[in-house]
């Protein structure tokens, strides 16, 4: 088993059995699964919306341009990463052979975290509309108006303190181990932390905020700014972009695979190296990634090759992490009948093959004069986001729920349910867009001989089948969310009491 390799390593001896509270853990699952079911409807509001423009109309604060940003930024920043703070807390103190450091400090940073998000959703939701009339801006206060830089700078500040606070947890957690070797969730779990803190701050600084602080306040004109500007603003934000799929959510789902995945079938790491070679590569490469979405963009012609290049690079991470769960699921493979939280690991291995697969061969110029502002990106967004995050999320919960909780899971049908109105409804979503997208594509360009509100009318019934994909994803969210609550809350006979065992 994975953890009694982890014991054969270490050259500390593992001594007395420790009793994990989960206390952290249990806060922030429970507020991502809460958020999860939150921003998952927000999602499915759009999707109807795109067939049913009327809907809510009366409803100033679900418009369309308000509700999207703050479901994509909620599904990451409300839901993922909780999730993942959220089994760090519970699998590093396992993997260091000690206790977490720091309980009510990761409980009063969640609350902060909250806050930002809250603080951040309802400057989307309902923006300060007095200001604008009043010809009065605050840049503090406002949205950037750019893709992924939605939340406004206050609630960044509020959520980068919540994120310092995290980090010293856990880093402290892991400076007290009693084991000598750091398993791999482990490093995945820090890569995640640090390239989470990196990413976040530089995508989200304040410049334009401080530029209009000081020319109000202080009447300073001079140059430098201390905001992106031109093509640099441009290229720096879709670092942030891609950056929040390939340094936030893939290393955290990845990070959750290599701990979950080898524990929920009772079976040995296929390959210690290939991780640590997965795990380096991964933040070698997916640093040059992201302008490869501005290809005939307002960059230099060299970046966008060189974002091509490294964007087939990611074969390599992808190939180490998708080897060594499948090596590490051989001879396992009848579990699939009955183990739920396997088929949740696997779907998602599937997944994460195929939305990188994708994303590497749409980075090909060819391939981006049709696709690129198609249905076809939002296919492969939620691919990534769902289809393979989610998904590894999802096995986490109803693997740790019970140990956390110490009692059984509260429904394994309920789990089977879930899994496949995640699994069906995905397939349906990604392929309806993906068809969408090169169809809407190739409409695009025979725009001279054809209205473009016939282009519109043609994605209609893709539209559909994307709502209909979308209701059943989140009907996925809300039975996860109950399965993990009744599980918490039901009382257990002390005889069917799940171990508290890592």
């Amino acid at each position: 088993m994975a953890v009694q390799q982890i014991a054969q390593i270490s050259s500390n001896p593992v001594g007395e059995r420790i009793d994990h509270d989960d206390d952290a853990a249990k806060w922030w699952m429970t507020v991502a699964l809460f958020n999860v079911v939150v921003f998952g409807t927000f999602g499915l509001i759009a999707a109807v919306k795109m067939v049913m423009p009327g809907l809510f109309a009366g409803v100033s604060w679900l418009a369309w341009p308000r509700i999207r940003p703050a479901h994509v930024n909620g599904v990451v920043f409300g839901w993922l990463v909780p999730m993942s703070i959220a089994m760090f807390h519970y699998f590093i103190p396992r993997l260091s052979g000690a206790k977490l450091y720091g309980t009510r400090i990761s409980q009063i940073a969640l609350c902060i975290w909250e806050t930002g998000v809250i603080v951040a959703t309802l400057g989307l939701l309902n923006p300060w509309g007095g200001e604008l009339q009043a010809g009065s801006l605050n840049p503090w206060w406002m949205t950037k108006g750019k893709e992924w830089e939605d939340y406004n700078a206050i609630s960044n500040i509020i959520i980068t303190v919540a994120l310092l606070m995290v980090d010293y947890v856990i880093f402290r957690t892991i400076a007290q181990r009693r084991y000598r070797q750091i398993y791999v969730a482990t490093w995945y779990a820090v890569g995640t932390l640090l390239w989470t803190s990196l990413v976040y701050v530089v995508g989200n600084w304040p410049g334009q905020a401080i530029d209009w602080t000081l020319h109000t306040y202080f009447g300073w004109d001079a140059l430098p700014h201390f905001g992106f500007t031109g093509s640099n603003d441009a290229n720096v934000n879709w670092f942030y972009g891609h950056s929040i799929v390939g340094l936030v959510a893939t290393p955290g789902g990845i990070a959750l695979a290599y701990y979950f995945l080898p524990k929920s079938i009772n079976a040995p790491l296929y390959s210690h190296k290939l991780s640590i070679i997965g795990f380096w590569t991964l933040g070698a490469i997916y640093f040059w990634v992201g302008a490869h979405h501005m290809i005939y963009g307002p960059i230099p012609y060299w970046l966008q090759t060189v974002a091509t290049v490294f964007s087939f690079l990611l074969f390599i991470p992808v190939a180490a992490a998708v080897i060594n769960f499948l090596g590490t699921s051989r001879g396992e493979w009848h579990q699939l009948r009955n183990n739920v939280v396997f088929k949740f690991f696997i779907a998602g291995t599937v997944m994460y093959f195929l939305v990188s697969t994708q994303g590497s061969f749409e980075a090909l110029r060819p391939v981006q004069a049709i696709v690129h502002f198609t249905d076809y990106t939002v296919g492969h967004a939620h691919l990534a986001l769902f289809g393979f995050a989610t998904m590894f999320a999802f096995g986490a919960a109803l693997y740790a729920a019970p140990r956390m909780w110490k009692r059984p899971l509260y429904s394994e049908g309920i789990a089977e349910w879930s899994f496949w109105l995640a699994f069906i409804g995905i397939t349906i979503y990604v392929v309806s867009l993906t068809a969408a997208g090169i169809y809407q594509g190739k409409l695009w360009m025979d725009y001279p001989h054809l209205p473009f509100i016939e282009t519109v009318v043609a994605m209609v019934p893709f539209w559909h089948a994307r709502a209909g994909g979308g209701a059943m994803m989140v009907a996925s969210m809300v039975l996860v969310a109950f399965n993990v609550y009744k599980t918490a809350t039901s009382p257990a006979p002390a005889e069917t009491r799940v171990a508290a065992k890592a």
